[in-house]
């Protein structure tokens, strides 16, 4: 920055040489820009996630809860692809806790989980993700409005037995199965059968689209619930996009393994005249575009 001391010469003193005063506002607006771009572009959190069969699909509805928390908040971060078998082995090498118990009693291990460069933290279970991400990083689009943790936390885990319980995991449990890599099929089929309780061909004689339609009316009718009392723009808790969409949207991700030319899938985003085909059309071009607001 260029600067007029008191004790400078007549030479240096004020008005100062044009050409000098440019080349130093350009080298403090380039090194200003270079710190910036540094700050914009490095690796802040690293999110821990699972692949499967099908090439640059993203499948998981419980790690697209971060991936898209992350997006939305503009927060940089690289994914670690890891198999089912050696997730918890990837958690102990990071420090990050069991979320969950085995029937025996040992410590389950999940995804998603976090490391973040910036805190030297590592954070498991998305919930907890989420207050972490909004806690840690204020300056960035908050995913729950402040004072309003229990209301959202109440939502979701309704919405989970709603949507996933009772509706989704007939149709989509059995065919996650079908493309997972087989490294990660034995395990998956274990833990999925023992938390749900049910086999596959069990899930799928179960399977009925009335109960999704009836699961989709739900979230509608809150939505509608919501614009009765003034807010506006189709938004589930409040006047704005927040984790709710992300929540939704997450779980409604996960028919991506029927194929989008499926005809659930066609069904599945025609429901509700569109609107969950167009919240997913968001959802897919976050961290893509500057604009965040979802119209539906």
């Amino acid at each position: 920055m260029f600067d007029i001391s008191t004790s400078a010469s007549p030479r240096d003193a004020y008005p100062p040489n044009p050409i000098k005063l440019a080349r130093c506002c350009f080298k403090a607006s380039l090194d200003h820009l270079c710190a910036l771009l540094a700050h914009t572009t490095r690796t802040m959190i690293t999110l821990y996630d699972i692949p499967s069969s099908l090439p640059g699909v993203l499948w998981s509805p419980n790690t697209l809860l971060t991936r898209f928390a992350l997006e939305f908040k503009g927060i940089p971060f690289e994914t670690k692809w890891v198999e089912y078998p050696d997730v918890e082995a990837a958690n102990k090498k990071a420090g990050s806790p069991p979320t969950a118990k085995w029937p025996d009693g040992t410590p389950y291990f999940s995804v998603p989980f976090i490391e973040d460069t910036e805190t030297k933290k590592v954070i498991s279970d998305s919930w907890n993700i989420v207050i972490y991400l909004d806690e840690t990083y204020p300056n960035t689009p908050r995913l729950v409005p402040k004072g309003s943790n229990g209301l959202m936390k109440a939502f979701i885990d309704i919405a989970d037995e709603k949507l996933m319980n009772q509706a989704f995991i007939p149709y989509n449990m059995p065919k996650t199965y079908k493309i997972l890599n087989p490294a990660s099929q034995p395990h998956f089929s274990k833990a999925r059968q023992w938390i749900a309780g049910k086999t596959f061909a069990e899930f799928e004689a179960i399977a009925n689209w009335d109960t999704v339609k009836a699961s989709m009316d739900w979230v509608e009718e809150l939505i509608k619930l919501n614009e009765a009392e003034g807010f506006t723009g189709g938004y589930i808790i409040g006047d704005k996009f927040t984790y709710a969409e992300i929540f939704v949207g997450s779980k409604l991700y996960w028919w991506i393994v029927q194929g989008k030319d499926s005809q659930l899938w066609k069904d599945l985003v025609a429901l509700n005249g569109g609107r969950w085909g167009r919240l997913i059309d968001h959802l897919e071009k976050l961290g893509k575009v500057d604009q965040i607001e979802w119209k539906p």
